[in-house]
């Protein structure tokens, strides 16, 4: 379902999809000074191409950068990188946190997955 502004105009560029995956995180970066850079685990709320959205006992600040590593059924890797804290939302009172991340896309070189092709020629006989 893709959420739209009071303007009518659409604020997402994917469609989210309820998925229940594992997730690992930990802060890479970060703003504030005493920042705790454990690993931790949890599972997702919802994800789409650009980003995931997932549950947290840490409340994080939008713009922070977090490691993540999603993984389904424990075997196939789904992503794993870096991603920018869009937004984070308490949803009990002192207990858990809703962290919505964007994934930040890796640099055209890391995106290649074959080697380039080259072009040759035949020689004639």
């Amino acid at each position: 379902m893709v959420k739209k502004a009071k303007t009518g105009i659409e604020r997402r560029q994917y469609v989210r999809a309820k998925r229940v995956l594992s997730v690992e995180f930990k802060l890479k970066q970060t703003r504030r000074k005493a920042a705790d850079k454990s690993t931790y685990l949890s599972t997702t709320e919802d994800m789409s191409i650009g980003g995931i959205s997932f549950y947290s006992d840490q409340n994080y600040a939008a713009g922070d950068v977090l490691d993540i590593h999603v993984v389904m059924s424990g075997v196939l890797d789904i992503f794993h990188g870096p991603a920018k804290v869009v937004r984070c939302e308490p949803r009990k009172p002192g207990a858990l946190y809703l962290v919505a991340v964007k994934f930040i896309k890796p640099a055209k070189r890391q995106r290649r997955t074959a080697a380039p092709t080259r072009k040759t020629t035949k020689k004639r006989i």
